[in-house]
């Protein structure tokens, strides 16, 4: 009994409930289940299936409390007790937080609890599944109701790629990345490509592939061979043609047959119970009676079964009630039938449906939708209403407009953002935009979309120095889908390429956010190298370009030629120009490039010219950002002094003026400051001072919630203090944040020396370092990043073999000191220490290489790094018996350094003093 209901259930499906029953929320085995309710007879695992689906089907509303474990079993989750049975199923898989990006749904999946089963048996054997089925048919739907039923047998997550908005193979790549956050430089490098995917059990789902099915197929084939752990289940309407693939054809929902009388009988066709259930969401007293089963059957039958064109008839109901619906389909067909025979026939049906629905839209309404179809995504009444509203003068009249259309189901809402959002179905868009083409208003529309695209790209540029990460996230969620539909026209035939360029100079936010920084060099380049246009661009709009592509550059992939040219070609049109914005702007990322390059005098350079630009314009925040930027240069030229004396004068700037766009300069200069402030101090034996503000920094970075300013805080104040004062854990709880963080945002530099930082706190406990070693060296083959940029380069090359190539390569570095080029380094006196215990063999040559060593650190200015020098000495000279010089050396280092306690090198020196140089010794 279901309440007062008696629900019929066969003599197997109930032994089978029973045994469910007495496992008490426990998983019962498949082979159990067959055993016990079979009583040993050899029967098919689809039979057990069967029983199952009939099961669910008697549950009803119920239906999740029966539970299928991925690949083992079932368990059934009794009343009070599911959500403990939830739990105790998650129990039994590793125990790591599953991750889902698929849609949470909003209706309940009618007449597919068949197609579920089976679709989960089938990933069971194969890793690889396509759903195929013409459109409107609900692969979409199904697919995503199977990934979240999979999300406990997938504890590394399950994963969305949408490319249904796609217009070009190349986007693919890409797409799927950004889906698993997986950097766009990695994707066509199998062996970085592997270190991504190969530990982690995904299930990805790839929806709406069919019209870029060859370079999906592609993309697929790569990422299956590299990751034994990675399943795949696509929708597309025909299939892959991969090898392994198992495809699963999903046709139309059931209809009931042409002699069905009885509401009852009807009411068991999966089609008919979506009608009645949908129909009922809009008219509340709707009943499926014997006087109307037999129209409503005829409906189901009319529409095929298909579970898109059912949920527009249903939602006219409420206004014309089932007869009149079934009229205006019958005469919507005869005038298909007549006027578009050479509509491909997966189409028909549905554009039924949607030709009928647009049929009783007012003159206006009829306007509204077919321009909307200029969207390629989500959109707001106010965008609605700024493009496409025509002769709709007031933005209230656009507001009612678009609840008629959402009305009809033409459009869908979502109404959980602060702010609507409207957007149309593929298929109803499709239809929609051959409705815009006939009416010859293409190009008119297309422009205003442009100009609307235009104006709201240099709103998100703005917005992108002054809003939190996931506040700007929020705003402009769609407008990179508006801004690839937007170029498309604007660099076409008839477009506009001012427009084009407008739009594109402000776009980078929309790459870097969205990680699709090589598609935003793509774009950007075509502008600049003529190829989208005929002829050469004025000078102010390749400016504008160069800009975008160099702060896309910067902060996606780092420092590589392309970023250092497009910046100094900025600048040069700057100068000639006298745009002084565009000229401070450059002179930072040449300053950044050049500081990640290890040319620490040319970075210099850039700052000071920085500094200057800012005092013949008055620009106190950019002065002080220059002084900043000097400061870090200093730093990393050995000068800790001076570098301490502009990064604390910059601060103070900051503390006394918080500037309204706080990421003027691409991250917020205070946290930035204090991050390398907390590195110098540390260099300066200020250890516990130095983790207190490293720490400051690292929360202010989280209150901010800015992607780059973060990865600032984590990589060159928290991770880097913690890794020069020996704290594995500290760098191995924080890196993952680092390497996570860098990647969902296409931020490539953050990304490989977050790589780095793993690399460094887990090597000295992995048996086998090499491996790691060399993935972190590969990872920086792709720019022009200086190995001594860090310390952790030096500490991992401890770890490598002898005859290991990076050991080689860190020698030829190193050599470079001696022709004097690179003393003035603010590490070198430590890589001069890690190459006396690499290469000299004799006692008396490590003493030479490290009394030099001791010589650069004194004159740096750089206690901390001394005394890693002096305590290497110091053994050196205790094991061959000169005690008294051992002690004179190390005696004054640790009374220079008080607060050492908080330092590994400071008690590891302490404990070798008191143990063997002590006179209590």
């Amino acid at each position: 009994m279901r309440g007062d209901y008696r629900v019929e259930l066969r003599a197997r499906a109930f032994d089978l409930l029973c045994v469910l029953v007495e496992a008490r929320g426990s998983l019962v085995e498949k082979d159990e289940l067959i055993e016990k309710v079979w009583s040993g007879a050899v029967v098919e695992e689809n039979n057990l299936q069967a029983q199952i689906s009939a099961l669910r089907k008697a549950l009803g509303p119920d239906r999740d409390l029966l539970s299928t474990e991925f690949g083992r079993g079932y368990r059934l989750l009794l009343g009070t007790d599911a959500v403990e049975g939830q739990v105790q199923l998650h129990a039994d898989l590793p125990q790591r937080a599953a991750t889902c990006s698929l849609p949470n749904a909003i209706t309940s999946l009618i007449g597919r609890s068949t197609e579920v089963s089976e679709i989960e048996g089938l990933l069971g054997r194969a890793r690889l599944v396509t759903i195929v089925g013409p459109g409107g048919v609900g692969k979409t739907r199904l697919a995503n109701e199977v990934g979240r039923r999979l999300v406990p047998a997938f504890p590394d997550g399950v994963f969305l790629a949408e490319l249904g908005k796609l217009s070009e193979d190349q986007l693919v790549w890409p797409t799927i990345g950004t889906a698993l956050s997986i950097p766009a430089s990695v994707l066509r490098q199998p062996g970085r490509l592997r270190s991504y995917v190969e530990h982690r059990r995904i299930l990805l789902v790839v929806d709406n592939c069919e019209h870029v099915v060859e370079a999906a197929a592609e993309v697929l084939a790569n990422l299956l061979q590299v990751s034994a752990n990675l399943s795949v289940l696509g929708t597309a309407q025909e299939p892959l043609g991969m090898p392994g693939e198992y495809v699963f054809r999903l046709g139309p929902l059931a209809v009931p047959p042409k002699t069905m009388r009885e509401a009852s009988e009807a009411l068991g066709h999966p089609a008919v119970e979506l009608f009645v259930e949908r129909a009922k969401e809009r008219a509340r007293e709707f009943q499926l009676l014997d006087t109307n089963a037999c129209d409503v059957s005829e409906i189901c039958r009319r529409l095929d079964g298909i579970p898109l064109a059912l949920e527009l008839a249903a939602a006219r109901v409420a206004a014309l009630g089932v007869t009149g619906v079934l009229t205006g389909l019958d005469d919507r067909f005869k005038l298909l039938t007549a006027g578009r025979r050479t509509v491909l026939a997966r189409h028909r049906t549905l554009r039924n449906a949607v030709d009928w629905s647009h049929d009783l839209l007012s003159p206006e309404a009829k306007r509204l939708f077919r321009r909307l179809a200029v969207f390629p995504g989500a959109f707001t009444p106010e965008a609605a209403h700024q493009v496409a509203a025509g002769n709709l003068e007031e933005e209230w009249q656009t507001a009612d407009t678009l609840g008629e259309l959402e009305g009809k189901s033409l459009l869908l809402v979502d109404a959980g953002r602060p702010e609507p959002h409207f957007h149309m179905l593929e298929t109803i868009r499709f239809d929609a935009l051959e409705k815009l083409a006939e009416s010859n208003e293409v190009d008119g529309i297309a422009r205003r979309h442009a100009s609307f695209t235009a104006a709201m790209s240099e709103e998100a540029s703005v917005d992108w120095r002054i809003l939190p990460t996931e506040d700007w996230l929020n705003r402009h969620a769609t407008g990179l889908d508006d801004i690839r539909a937007a170029l498309d026209w604007a660099l076409s035939a008839s477009g506009d390429v001012d427009l084009g360029v407008t739009i594109l100079s402000h776009s980078a936010p929309f790459w870097i956010q969205h990680s699709q920084h090589d598609e935003g060099q793509r774009r950007i380049s075509e502008i600049l190298g003529g190829i989208a246009i005929q002829g050469p661009i004025h000078s102010q709009a390749e400016m504008a370009a160069q800009t975008a592509l160099g702060a896309c550059l910067t902060w996606a992939k780092g420092p590589v030629a392309e970023t250092r040219n497009a910046w100094s070609r900025a600048l040069e049109l700057a100068t000639e120009l006298s745009d002084v914005e565009v000229g401070l702007q450059a002179h930072y990322g040449l300053w950044l490039f050049h500081l990640r390059c290890g040319d620490y005098a040319g970075s210099l350079r850039h700052a000071r010219e920085m500094m200057e630009r800012a005092s013949l314009g008055n620009d106190r925040e950019a002065f002080a950002a220059g002084q900043r930027i000097a400061g870090v240069s200093h730093h990393f030229l050995g000068q800790h002094a001076e570098g301490r004396r502009l990064i604390e004068t910059s601060l103070g700037w900051y503390d006394r003026h918080p500037p309204i766009q706080r990421f003027r300069f691409g991250l917020d200069q205070r946290v930035a400051g204090l991050a390398f402030l907390s590195r110098i101090l540390w260099i300066e034996g200020q250890f516990a001072t130095a983790i207190d503000v490293a720490r400051d920094a690292l929360e202010k970075a989280r209150a901010l919630d800015h992607a780059c300013t973060l990865c600032c805080a984590l990589a060159e104040g928290w991770c880097m203090v913690h890794a020069l004062n020996g704290d594995e854990t500290a760098v191995e709880r924080a890196a993952p944040l680092l390497v996570q963080t860098a990647s969902r945002h296409g931020l490539g530099f953050w990304t490989v020396y977050g790589e780095l930082f793993m690399a460094w706190a887990t090597t000295g406990n992995d048996e086998r370092p090499q491996a790691r070693i060399e993935r972190v060296f590969a990872s920086t083959s792709g720019m022009d990043f200086d190995p001594l940029y860090s310390t952790l380069v030096t500490d991992l090359l401890i770890n490598a073999d002898v005859d290991h190539p990076a050991r080689e390569a860190f020698l030829r570095l190193a050599d470079r000191v001696d022709d004097g080029r690179d003393e003035a380094h603010w590490a070198w006196s430590e890589f001069l220490r890690v190459r006396a215990q690499i290469t000299n063999p004799t006692p008396a040559s490590r003493e030479r290489e490290l009394r030099r060593a001791l010589d650069i650190a004194e004159r740096q200015e750089a206690p901390a790094l001394g005394l890693r020098v002096v305590f290497d000495l110091v053994k050196l000279l205790t094991d061959h018996g000169r005690r008294d010089e051992a002690r004179a050396l190390l005696e004054p280092y640790l009374d220079l350094l008080p607060s050492g306690v908080s330092s590994r090198d400071w008690r590891a020196a302490r404990s070798w003093y008191v143990s063997r140089l002590s006179d209590a010794y």
